[in-house]
Order: C-alpha cells, then sequence, then structure tokens
C-alpha cells in the first residue's frame, strides 16, 4: 500500500504541474474557458492574467514539494508529503465554497485519497 501511497501524491503532483501550465502558460485559451467555465474575453484581460499567473506559481509550488518529498527518505518524506497534500485539501475546499463544487472533486477528492493513504502508509 505504501507503493499506491506514492503513485496518488505523483498523480497529485502531476495535476498540480497541469495547473501551473495552464494557469501560467495557457490561460487565454479555449481549454481554459472551459476548464474554468470563463468567457475567454475576461481571460485575455492582462490583471485577470496576472491573478492566473500568480495561482499557477503557487500549483507549481505545491506540485514541487511533492515531487521533492517523494524522493525523500521517511520519515522526512511523510511529514512533508502530508503537508503538501494537506494544503491542497485546504485550498480545494476553500475553492468549493468560494468559487465551484468542481474543484473539490477535481483537486481536493485526489489530494484527500493520498492524504490518507500517506497518513496510513508511510
Amino acid at each position: 500500500m505504501k507503493i499506491v501511497a506514492l503513485i496518488f501524491a505523483f498523480i497529485v503532483a502531476i495535476e498540480h504541474l497541469y495547473i501551473l501550465w495552464l494557469e501560467m502558460f495557457n490561460s487565454n485559451s479555449q481549454t481554459a474557458a472551459e476548464t474554468f467555465n470563463t468567457p475567454r474575453e475576461l481571460l485575455a484581460n492582462p490583471k485577470v492574467q496576472s491573478l492566473f499567473k500568480n495561482q499557477g506559481l503557487y500549483n507549481g509550488f505545491l506540485a514541487v514539494g511533492i515531487l521533492l518529498f517523494l524522493i525523500m527518505p521517511n520519515p522526512i518524506q511523510k511529514v512533508g508529503l502530508l503537508y503538501f497534500t494537506a494544503c491542497i485539501v485546504i485550498a480545494a475546499l476553500f475553492g468549493s465554497a468560494t468559487v465551484s463544487k468542481k474543484i473539490f472533486w477535481v483537486q481536493g477528492l485526489p489530494a484527500l485519497i493520498a492524504l490518507i493513504l500517506i497518513a496510513a502508509f508511510l
């Protein structure tokens, strides 16, 4: 089960690298408009672009944190992975409450599964 926990953590990291790419480098695309349920005209606004790039950067920090702790030895690995997956769960709960319920299902649920597996099996 330890391997399953690490695989879930890896999947969460890859998902957040994708979010980084979408928000920082592709935020004025049809894919972003559909993903964020936002009109492309709004996404083209320079202020909105800045906000998306900032959010993308934070998602990248979370992903890199998870990837870094995947290669660390235990017990450091467990503490780091618990921290970063818990941050994602909290952010997804907040996003779900303030923006869209979809955020919890897409970002929060995989992170929550990883969090539970890490807590139980690492």
